[in-house]
């Protein structure tokens, strides 16, 4: 799809000696009013000067992860790129969304080549009913499509397919799948020539599951270092895109304090008394893949009166980690 190719096969090269914003973006979205951030999403295709693309924005109610996807489009302005609502996709709002309400996003443009910070303000429109909203944005082009839940809200509503070009892993997937393709077509020719009893030939060739190794073998990818200001946290886990299943198993300093747990909309809330060490290590793991892979789920730290927000994904071959270091 036109919009897929775009997104994912950026190039280096100027569009009419304009900056590159293909792309994927994600980062914060901080309420002028209230002061709180939202986790946001924007990505961004342009084809022949035209640019779409779509947004999504979450909020966290009553230990609920609320949700919604927009289709976008965008122009470049006067030294910004204005981004606005087009209309919504999907949502899990507890009320239905404000009508005639729409945002604006006017980020800064840079003198590189291809946009890789995407800061700025936004607002939203004065209704009859509704009031003005405004506030800050900060994104950063996000190269890793796996942890992302738009992406994932995306392939579940067929908007994008999975990546051919997005990554290592997935061409490595395919290659293995072309092979295995190219093996199973004798042995599918012969099954053909076969007598109808054989029951064995109506058999449909299916893919080899991907293989799983203890998480003790598996690679670490560490996704953010924080610095600590108590002596224990609350941690809130949820899937943060579709809800297709994941499941995940939780270590800290190699203690299992999760067991194979079902992430889903609403939290799995853990409190935790940190050890009297330095470090400590926070391990993700990836009981399966979910029907779309890979695991991904949004973990929310909370440390007294602070609260990160921490994307991660894993799979069945890499586990995610936090490092949270004590101050000294």
């Amino acid at each position: 799809m036109r919009f897929f190719f775009v997104l994912f096969l950026i190039t280096t090269a100027n569009i009419l000696s304009a900056q590159v914003i293909s792309g994927l973006y994600s980062g914060t979205l901080t309420n002028d009013s209230t002061k709180k951030e939202q986790r946001y999403e924007l990505a961004l295709s342009e084809y022949r000067g035209k640019i779409t693309g779509y947004s999504y924005t979450t909020f966290v109610r009553n230990d609920s992860l609320f949700y919604g996807v927009k289709s976008v489009k965008a122009n470049r302005k006067n030294g910004q790129l204005v981004v606005e609502d087009d209309k919504m996709i999907v949502n899990n709002f507890p009320e239905s969304p404000a009508k005639g309400v729409h945002q604006t996003n006017f980020i800064q443009l840079t003198n590189e080549d291809t946009l890789r910070t995407a800061n700025g303000t936004w607002k939203t429109n004065r209704t009859k009913i509704y009031y003005a909203l405004s506030g800050g944005v900060e994104m950063k082009l996000d190269n890793d499509s796996t942890h992302s839940a738009l992406i994932g809200q995306l392939k579940e509503l067929n908007i994008i397919s999975q990546p051919k070009y997005a990554d290592a892993e997935v061409k490595t997937k395919a290659k293995e799948n072309k092979v295995k393709t190219e093996i199973e077509k004798p042995k599918k020719e012969i099954a053909k020539n076969k007598p109808a009893e054989n029951k064995q030939a109506n058999i449909p060739v299916t893919k080899n599951d991907v293989v799983s190794i203890p998480y003790t073998q598996r690679k670490i990818k560490s996704l953010q270092t924080i610095e600590l200001s108590t002596d224990s946290l609350q941690l809130s886990f949820y899937d943060n895109g579709v809800i297709d299943g994941d499941s995940i198993s939780v270590y800290v300093n190699g203690e299992n304090i999760i067991s194979n747990n079902r992430l889903t909309a609403t939290a799995t809330k853990k409190t935790i008394k940190l050890p009297d060490v330095e470090t400590i290590e926070i391990i993700l793991v990836a009981e399966n893949l979910g029907t779309i892979p890979p695991n991904t789920g949004l973990l929310i730290v909370k440390d007294g009166d602070k609260t990160y927000q921490v994307n991660f994904s894993a799979d069945l071959q890499t586990n995610a980690a936090i490092i949270f270091k004590r101050k000294r």
